[in-house]
């Protein structure tokens, strides 16, 4: 049996206790009203849109979001991609858990890398913590299976490039396998996208797809969003 390396769980139990030492120190405040001591109040949980019903972008087999990208779902998700405050990724993660019951049988847990300046300013991928998160949560197998090419983020481009996706490629074979990316937001899914199609090149049978916001269709209406423009955090 191989010997597993203690080096990521010394180093995620030192986050862990750093996460701990921070909420002792600085509670967090609701990311919709303002309110310190909680993630997300009762209140501003209970107007969370849920996300827009959508077919997966193809080549992906299935897909599932939690939220409507608006309001308090918009701001969990900055605080969490922007601001570097992982603490909001644990509500979801368990929010996405819960969506994932419904989803067809899988054989590891994924996700797309961000770019790498974005890596190095927040110093850490948020998409593979969340995916971590959720693979904890559920009692799966997770591993990095993608590698991004140097390029632009998609946020900011323009919807045709958005929905060309970035340069994904896979770095083992799949053999037959269905593959579960977790991502944060999707708005044209060119992400999910290219995952899908690089991990299918490798040899997986299935690629699904578990986000915790879909972005509405233009002209769609907000609906009980809590948010609160320019409140901050900080």
């Amino acid at each position: 049996m191989a010997k597993r390396d203690p080096v990521p769980a010394i180093r995620d139990h030192a986050r862990n206790i750093f996460d701990d030492l921070l909420d002792a120190i600085s509670p967090a405040r609701c990311p919709g009203c303002g309110r310190r001591g909680a993630l997300v109040c009762d209140t501003c949980a209970d107007a969370l849109a849920p996300a827009p019903v959508g077919a997966p972008p193809p080549p992906l087999a299935w897909w599932t979001a939690c939220f409507a990208y608006q309001g308090v779902a918009r701001e969990l998700v900055a605080r969490a991609k922007y601001r570097a405050e992982r603490r909001f990724l644990v509500p979801v993660a368990r929010v996405l858990a819960v969506a994932l019951e419904h989803a067809p049988p899988f054989d590891l847990v994924t996700w797309a890398p961000a770019s790498a300046p974005r890596i190095r300013a927040q110093g850490v991928d948020h998409g593979e913590v969340l995916a971590r998160a959720v693979a904890g949560v559920i009692g799966a197998r997770v591993a990095p299976c993608l590698v991004r090419a140097p390029g632009a983020a998609q946020t900011g481009r323009d919807a045709s490039a958005r929905r060309a996706g970035p340069g994904l490629r896979a770095v083992r074979p799949m053999s037959g396998a269905v593959i579960l990316v977790v991502d944060d937001v999707a708005t044209t899914g060119g992400t999910l996208a290219a995952a899908g199609r690089a991990l299918l090149q490798v040899g997986a049978s299935e690629v699904l797809a578990a986000t915790i916001a879909r972005t509405p269709g233009p002209g769609t209406r907000s609906r009980g969003a809590a948010y609160t423009p320019g409140y901050s955090d900080r």
